[in-house]
């Protein structure tokens, strides 16, 4: 039987997490960026949102006033296990395959920490000093100023249990995530039920006795979808039924990755690309006619494409007309067919677009360029189905469905004359208003994941990955020319990749070696907001160059320039101040001194043991 208390932790001081000073802590800080002309909040791809702790504890007394106790425990540690394994999977995909272990579960403890809920701290053996993914983990750790037992003290005073539950459920879910397997967090310890600490103990389900405690608070309820990224499982054991209830089935989910080339551009995940999904499944099973608006590059014929592929007519064809690429004097023959001697080179007697999309769907788009005596014809079509080829008066019935789609504004047109009413009243039967890029920037890391696949091994590449930074430069952009102009620039930068490396800023190359990006907000080394509008997307633009000209380099630059004018000697002087500065910030510890300079360990305490062994 496996034994269920708790082990006796080795005694040692807790080992610090979270440093703002530690590189490792930069790098997540610069994910998190404010974005105010956008009205967001970005976490590296994922929007995120600023509440009030007031706000968060409100909610908190709200649910446990509507739902009880228990409905409400349930319910936080539900959400923020799914959060928990959201975060590791992010955290996996940007730290890359090679990634130990220790370094995957010290980013969890400091992306929670970034997030305002508590500060932990690795007690003990820690969380990552064993083999997650071994029958015998165990793992322990500190919880310093919880946010969620500050919470529940402050309107409940000190009770009989811990209170930490979406900390518990975040936990949990991010080390089950890593290790493929359910790994459950009890908290052993809280300061709300009178401890001096919130301490945590982690162990594989099978590992716990009376786990099913545990899994009831953990395991979905049998209502709507659930979380879609859930940890693979082993058959067997109360793991089973936690992960299989938590799968979500993802046919014809098309936020999965994409079944085809054709539908590479259809993904998202906003709240616009699920309007517009809702409009193509609820249209396409009919027989209506569709009128997609929208920019140019917004994808109109991709959406004409899953409005037949979703259809009745799916197994019949799909006839695509760019009505603006035929020259006006063949338009007519072209959509209608044509008779033999019907003018000057017409040979022989052939149908038009028309009669072959029998059966089927026919895409006209660029509608509104079509002459106004070509208009009254697709009128006729539109209305009866019949129509006569060039130079014939014999009449045809067609059964065909008309997708139309234009980047004009109609209305106007037909205010002006340029397009006829009745027409306009007749295609527009079902309008799809297909939103701008710019609207949809959620959507902007699938659709880079996905062209990522279709474009990688279309020209040689293996695996390609992206860094953060030029994905959020993707994601801040205006794009004008929408998912066009998106598909232009990824498959160029991969074009630019060599074997191996990772798509950066400076392959996001441009005609104009420029992109449009708004000033956002981000953390600087001390936490604190500063602005920066500084992407160069040149296409000889190096990283480093790129960050030549943030604040901080400009105030190093400043700082050197005040330096030379004390006069000659200030290298070796500076040299010491910075090792003097490292050290006193790092509270003495040399390792966390050698990674603020970007030294080694030896480094550092070889210039630092010099300087106190100096006289003077």
């Amino acid at each position: 039987m496996p034994d269920s208390t708790p082990r006796a932790p080795v005694l040692q001081m807790p080992q610090v997490v979270v440093d703002m000073k530690l590189p490792q802590i930069r790098e997540l800080a610069t994910q998190l960026r404010f974005a105010p002309e956008e009205g967001r909040i970005w976490m590296d791809e994922r929007r995120m949102v600023l509440v009030h702790s007031d706000t968060f504890a409100d909610l908190r007394e709200e649910l446990l006033a509507s739902l009880g106790y228990e409905m409400t425990r349930g319910l936080l540690t539900r959400i923020y296990f799914a959060a928990g394994q959201r975060d590791a999977a992010s955290v996996l995909k940007r730290l890359g395959p090679g990634a130990s272990l220790k370094e995957v579960l010290n980013t969890g403890g400091r992306m929670h920490a970034l997030q305002g809920y508590l500060l932990p701290e690795h007690v003990g053996r820690g969380l990552a000093a064993g083999d997650l993914r071994s029958d015998d983990y165990y793992g322990e750790a500190l919880w310093k100023d919880s946010l969620e037992d500050e919470a529940h003290v402050a309107r409940h005073g000190v009770g009989q249990h811990a209170v930490c539950w979406n900390a518990v459920g975040y936990c949990s879910g991010y080390l089950s995530y890593c290790a493929q397997r359910t790994i459950v967090v009890r908290e052993v310890e809280c300061r709300a039920s009178g401890g001096n600490h919130c301490k945590i103990v982690a162990q594989p389900a099978a590992q716990w006795d009376n786990v099913e405690e545990d899994l009831r608070f953990l395991l979905p309820q049998p209502v709507g979808r659930r979380a879609r990224i859930v940890a693979p499982v082993a058959d067997g054991g109360p793991t089973t039924a936690l992960a299989q209830s938590a799968v979500t089935d993802s046919r014809d989910d098309d936020r999965a990755a994409p079944r085809s080339l054709a539908e590479t551009a259809f993904v998202g995940a906003s709240t616009a690309f699920s309007v517009l999904r809702h409009k193509i499944d609820r249209v396409a099973p009919t027989q209506a006619t569709v009128l997609l608006l929208g920019e140019s590059g917004v994808g109109k014929s991709l959406i004409a494409r899953q409005v037949h592929r979703r259809s009745q007519r799916a197994q019949a064809q799909l006839i695509e007309v760019n009505c603006a690429a035929i020259p006006e004097a063949l338009v007519e023959s072209e959509l209608f067919g044509v008779e033999r001697g019907a003018f000057s080179g017409a040979s022989q007697a052939r149908a038009g677009r028309f009669e072959a999309a029998h059966g089927g769907t026919l895409f006209l788009d660029e509608v509104a360029t079509l002459s106004p005596t070509t208009q009254g014809k697709l009128l006729r079509v539109l209305q009866s189905g019949a129509l006569e080829r060039l130079g014939s008066n014999q009449t045809r019935v067609t059964d065909v469905r008309v997708i139309a789609a234009t980047n004009e504004d109609l209305k106007q047109a037909v205010r002006q004359g340029r397009f006829r009413e009745d027409l306009y009243f007749r295609l527009n039967v079902f309008p799809v208003v297909v939103p701008p890029l710019r609207e949809r920037r959620d959507d902007i890391p699938l659709l880079v994941q996905a062209l990522l696949q279709r474009f990688a091994p279309l020209h040689g590449r293996g695996h390609v990955g992206i860094t953060s930074r030029a994905l959020q430069a993707l994601i801040h952009h205006d794009w004008p020319g929408n998912i066009r102009e998106l598909e232009n620039v990824i498959e160029r930068a991969v074009i630019m990749l060599h074997e191996g490396e990772m798509l950066d800023l400076q392959h996001l190359s441009y005609a104009d070696d420029t992109l449009s990006t708004p000033s956002y907000f981000g953390l600087d080394d001390t936490g604190q907001l500063m602005i920066n509008t500084d992407y160069d997307f040149g296409a000889s633009q190096s990283p480093a160059s790129t960050s030549a000209a943030s604040p901080a380099a400009l105030d190093m630059n400043r700082l050197a320039d005040d330096l030379l004018r004390q006069g000659p000697g200030q290298l070796a002087a500076m040299e010491r101040a910075l090792v003097r500065s490292a050290v006193r910030q790092a509270g003495g510890n040399i390792t966390r001194a050698a990674a603020l300079l970007g030294l080694s360990r030896a480094q550092t305490e070889y210039r630092y043991r010099k300087q106190q062994s100096a006289p003077g």
